[in-house]
């Protein structure tokens, strides 16, 4: 570590670490756009790959590990970026990917079911979650969450606090009203009232949206600044991203959790008023547990329901399948997504959504341990 710090000491001031079950993508992305559209040298690292001044290479892991963390970080500083985020995995924090690294800023989205497979308990889990703030976040560092959040897992940490929510004690979100595929937004800051349009739906992208906004002035960006931009705001890929055609509407989301699945499901029905199509499978060699409260939760929300392959590696796909199905009465199993996407789309009416869930931005699908080229995008393209 002492030569890891030598040789790569120069990183960017600010350096912001966002860390939950769900959401982290999202947050990063937002984050950079603001940076992007105000004229910021900002940098992002996660699931949707490096992001260098808007330009894009592969990422094979969320969190990278050591060496490449430290190296990126210092590539940053020669470019002059100033700003960077950083999606920090459970699995990445659990094995000291990001030691040596002091954040300026630390968010929490959110804490539910996941990763069971790696941590074996939630107790575990949540540990790793809370090694950015107990290890790696700066003694003067800004704590960034809902106030829920904090008011459960973060109370201990005495760091400055920007929260959100009912509880929280910087931003309010007073509405959220629909309009198509925009959302028009009224907020409470710090006793102001502020309201904007963005082209966002769902509760879920515009609380993502508002912890990127704290992040944002938590590394020294003025409010009037950000929101004179947010117009330009556009969706990160696989994330509640709306494909609409033909009088037919597609969503097509990375939720891969119990929680995530049923808040994407609820934040459909609240901005679209329609009945939910839903295609999922669930991922092998993972958690295993969660494929009976995902059937669950497809069976009670939803009104059509497929499930399909989700990245099957070494396990029986059929299995998997089955095991989703024992509580998910009213599905009909379609092994091949393709074919899943296409007869979903074959009988998809004009009063009802077509949400395809699991993969997202994901081009591949794991089998054994072959990628197979596969996108839900362009599988929709081609049958819309």
């Amino acid at each position: 570590m002492k030569v890891l710090k030598k040789k790569f000491k120069l990183i960017p001031k600010n350096i912001v670490g966002v860390t939950g079950t769900n959401g982290k993508s999202s947050v990063a992305f937002f984050f950079k756009e603001i940076n992007k559209y105000l004229g910021i040298k900002c940098a992002s690292v996660g699931t949707l790959g490096f992001f260098v001044n808007n330009k894009k290479t592969l990422n094979p892991l969320t969190t990278p590990d050591i060496l490449t963390n430290h190296i990126k970080l210092n590539e940053f500083y020669k470019k002059k970026i100033k700003n960077v985020i950083i999606e920090t995995s459970s699995h990445g924090l659990k094995q000291g990917r990001l030691n040596g690294i002091k954040f300026k800023t630390g968010i929490f989205t959110n804490f539910s079911q996941d990763h069971l497979d790696y941590h074996k308990s939630i107790k575990n889990y949540l540990h790793s979650k809370l090694l950015l703030f107990s290890s790696l976040l700066s003694k003067k560092g800004t704590i960034i969450s809902n106030g829920e959040i904090n008011k459960n897992y973060l109370k201990k940490y005495k760091n400055k606090k920007l929260l959100y929510g009912n509880c929280g004690n910087t931003i309010k979100i007073i509405s959220i009203k629909p309009s198509n595929d925009s959302s028009i937004v009224k907020l409470n800051f710090k006793n102001k009232i502020i309201q904007f349009k963005v082209k966002l739906i769902g509760k879920i992208h515009i609380e993502n949206l508002v912890t990127s906004i704290l992040a944002a002035i938590s590394v020294g960006i003025k409010i009037d600044s950000i929101l004179n931009v947010l117009h330009k705001i556009k969706n990160p890929t696989g994330r509640l991203d709306l494909i609409s055609k033909n009088n037919k509407k597609v969503i097509i989301d990375y939720a891969h959790t119990p929680d995530g699945l049923n808040k994407v499901i609820d934040n459909l029905k609240s901005h679209f008023k329609e009945n939910i199509f839903l295609i999922f499978g669930c991922g092998g060699d993972r958690d295993k547990s969660k494929r009976n409260l995902m059937g669950k939760i497809a069976n009670k929300q939803c009104f059509k329901v497929y499930i399909t392959d989700d990245n099957p590696r070494f396990e029986n796909a059929k299995l998997i399948r089955l095991q989703i199905a024992k509580s998910c009465k009213k599905a009909e199993i379609i092994s091949s997504r393709k074919k899943a996407i296409k007869k979903a789309l074959k009988l998809l009416k004009k009063n009802q959504i077509l949400l395809i869930a699991g993969k997202g931005h994901e081009n591949y699908q794991i089998v054994k341990n072959k990628y197979l080229k596969f996108s839900d995008y362009s599988v929709v393209k081609k049958f819309i």
